[in-house]
């Protein structure tokens, strides 16, 4: 009886997506096969099969644990910014940015229309929890008269959104720093200039 046969389909499937995850972001999208993710788990070419209907359900899966770490990022420094409210979504911004400076493959691949197959998918829920954070700190700062929050949800992930599409195209540039890394000053200074519309003075 080999290691597959012995491992709990659980076991099995949840492998398969760490593998998944793992390829998306080391390999072109077009070299992440079924097989690849199968050598990559440790387990046989037909596995994939048994837990995956086609490649894209697969891929997807992979996405959405993207999605997951991405909240998991946000949540975490949510949480270590404090009570202000501005200040927490902020840190929620920043924390955005290094993630998908850090995964920049698994990030632009989450926000392809093509994986996401449907409102109630794997992929599709794991989304909705990541944009739950966001809509929540929103729902918490202070906004001035004329920013709903539908409307401050919006302008907050835009700022963050267009700042990592911009930069990762080779659009921005940051600028020399000495063999610093100049991207999160810029970031938090872009940022910063978001605050008046979720703090009323």
């Amino acid at each position: 009886m080999d290691t597959e046969e012995r491992s709990r389909p659980a076991d099995v499937r949840a492998a398969l997506v760490a593998a998944a995850a793992v390829l998306i972001e080391e390999l072109p999208e077009s070299q992440v096969s079924l097989r690849a993710v199968a050598r990559r788990a440790g387990v046989s070419h037909a596995a994939p099969a048994h837990y995956f209907p086609s490649r894209t359900d697969l891929m997807a899966a992979g996405l959405a644990e993207g999605f997951d770490a991405l909240t998991a990022r946000m949540v975490a420094g949510r949480e270590a910014a404090g009570d202000n409210p501005w200040d927490r979504l902020k840190a929620i911004g920043l924390a955005y940015i290094a993630f998908a400076l850090e995964r920049p493959r698994t990030y632009t691949m989450m926000f392809q229309p093509g994986y996401m197959t449907g409102p109630d998918t794997l992929m599709a829920r794991a989304g909705a929890r990541c944009r739950d954070v966001l809509t929540l700190a929103v729902a918490e700062t202070r906004r001035p008269d004329g920013v709903d929050q539908d409307l401050g949800v919006a302008f907050a992930w835009m700022n963050v959104h267009g700042f990592v599409s911009l930069l990762t195209n080779g659009m921005l540039d940051c600028g020399p720093a000495e063999g610093l890394n100049p991207t999160p000053e810029m970031a938090d200074r872009l940022l910063s200039l978001m605050r008046p519309a979720y703090e009323r003075r």
